[in-house]
């Protein structure tokens, strides 16, 4: 995992209301931070891989979608996928900052450089 992709995650994970979040880069590496006892990091790592997995399904069904969002008893997830395979999972309590800025973490997330 880059450095790059490291710092520009973590500044992300400072947001109010982020429950977690994760970066799955194309080569299945994943990088995740873990803000609710309730779920460990490593349990952030196996959704995001099961999500990714998902994703591998719609696209071979011809659907590439740019955002998915889930809601659930806790918040929201939103997986983000980039044209080069890599993710972006954040999961948020509702009405927060972090879930009405998805959309800008997002775009910072597409601007990165793809990890070399």
């Amino acid at each position: 995992m880059s450095n790059i992709s490291q710092e520009r995650l973590a500044p992300g994970t400072t947001v109010p209301g982020l429950l977690g979040c994760g970066l799955r880069l194309p080569d299945a590496t994943c990088l995740s931070y873990s803000f609710d006892e309730a779920y460990s990091r490593e349990h952030w790592e196996q959704i995001l891989n099961q999500l990714a997995d998902m994703m591998t399904l719609l696209n071979g069904q011809g659907l590439a979608p740019r955002r998915l969002t889930w809601t659930f008893e806790q918040g929201q997830i939103f997986l983000i996928p980039r044209p080069d395979g890599a993710l972006l999972a954040l999961a948020a309590q509702p009405n927060t900052e972090a879930s009405e800025n998805v959309d800008e973490l997002a775009e910072e997330f597409f601007s990165l450089n793809p990890p070399n």
